[in-house]
C-alpha cells in the first residue's frame, strides 16, 4: 500500500502544472543554457522586450535577458505537446556592476580595475545617451570611421 502511494504521488508531482516550479532566471545582458529533454518544435516567448530565445539546436535554448521583468516561455514538440513551460524572471546585475541612484536617476557601471559607465535599461537618460556616444564612437573608431 505504501508504494503505491509513494508512487501515485510520485505520478502526480511529474505531472503537475510548470506554473508551480521555480521561474526561470535570467540577469539582463547575460544569455543561460536551457537543455530540452526532447526535440522541440516551436518555441513561443510571452514579451520579446523582457527575453529572447535562440535556438541552438532541437534540444538547447539560449535565454537572453533583455530588460527587467518577468515573461513565460512555451516549447512544443513537433506534435504540437508542450516539452518546456515556465516563468523567466529577468533582473539582477553582473557581479561585477555598481549602480548609483541620485534622486530618481539611476546610473550603470562595469567594474574590474576601475569603474566605467556601461548602458542598462533603466538608467537616467542623460547617462544612457553618453555612455552609448562612447560606445558608438569606439565602434566607429574601429571601423576608420
Amino acid at each position: 500500500m505504501t508504494r503505491r502511494f509513494l508512487a501515485a504521488i510520485g505520478f502526480a508531482l511529474a505531472l503537475a502544472p510548470a506554473a508551480l516550479a521555480d521561474p526561470f532566471k535570467v540577469n539582463v545582458d547575460q544569455t543561460v543554457t536551457l537543455k530540452l529533454a526532447r526535440a522541440a518544435n516551436s518555441v513561443v516567448i510571452g514579451n520579446a522586450t523582457v527575453a529572447d530565445v535562440a535556438v541552438h539546436d532541437s534540444n538547447t535554448l539560449l535565454i537572453p535577458g533583455k530588460a527587467f521583468g518577468s515573461t513565460n516561455l512555451i516549447v512544443l514538440d513537433r506534435g504540437g505537446n508542450k516539452i518546456y513551460e515556465n516563468m523567466l524572471d529577468v533582473g539582477g546585475e553582473a557581479p561585477h556592476s555598481l549602480t548609483i541612484v541620485r534622486g530618481t536617476g539611476t546610473y550603470t557601471y562595469a567594474c574590474s580595475d576601475k569603474c566605467r559607465g556601461t548602458p542598462m535599461v533603466g538608467d537616467a537618460p542623460s547617462h544612457f545617451e553618453e555612455v552609448m556616444n562612447t560606445v558608438k564612437g569606439k565602434a566607429g573608431a574601429a571601423k576608420g570611421e
